[in-house]
């Protein structure tokens, strides 16, 4: 018995080492790693911070600038480009986005369609990223075709919310004579209120 404490005795107190140095590891880890995520944690806090300042920078540069019509560019249905500066100077301009397949847009192009007359001294721009196609069997199912005062414009690139932010089908946007922004709508919208706004500077 005597022999087995000695040997006992031998081993214990390296053993006991061991284990303590293990335990210093251990701690010296958790306390690395725990470091390693606060680091983290502060770049990620800091990186959403700084996407969020950028987009706020953007949204406002864009509503700043389509405070006057921006210089958009789009195609016609015969997918040529037409850009802001073909529209005629001195003459007001309603801008709708639409969709072919939304509700309310089909409501607002009827009614378009009921006070046609009151806009034929408007320039009446339609952008919508539906395909040429489908934009003719709107115009047609409508009956909005043969107006000389009404563009009808292809979003191909899906650019539209770099001129005027990020918008839902339908939006309005209402420029007067001199082509600063008088009212916007998001959502549908009484076409009376759109010709009410377009007699702002009148």
């Amino acid at each position: 018995m005597g022999g087995l404490r000695n040997v006992y005795h031998r081993f214990a107190k390296p053993y006991s080492l061991i284990l303590s140095f293990i335990a210093l590891i251990k701690q010296f880890m958790k306390k690395k790693i725990i470091a390693v995520l606060g680091i983290l944690a502060l770049c990620l806090a800091g990186l959403l911070t700084f996407k969020t300042v950028q987009k706020y920078k953007k949204k406002q540069a864009v509503a700043i600038r389509k405070q006057t019509l921006p210089a958009f560019q789009f195609y016609n249905q015969d997918l040529q480009k037409f850009n802001a500066s073909q529209l005629k100077v001195g003459i007001p301009v309603c801008i709708f986005y639409y969709n072919a397949e939304c509700d309310h847009c089909q409501y607002e192009a009827t009614e378009i369609k009921k006070h046609i007359e009151a806009f034929k001294n408007i320039q009446v721009i339609m952008v919508s990223t539906n395909a040429p196609t489908e934009t003719i069997q709107f115009v047609n199912q409508y009956q909005l075709k043969g107006y000389e005062f009404i563009t009808w414009l292809y979003d191909k690139d899906y650019s539209f919310y770099k001129w005027f932010g990020q918008s839902v089908t339908p939006s309005v946007y209402i420029y007067n004579k001199q082509h600063k922004l008088v009212k916007e709508y998001t959502g549908e919208v009484k076409i009376a209120a759109v010709l009410q706004n377009l007699k702002y500077d009148e």
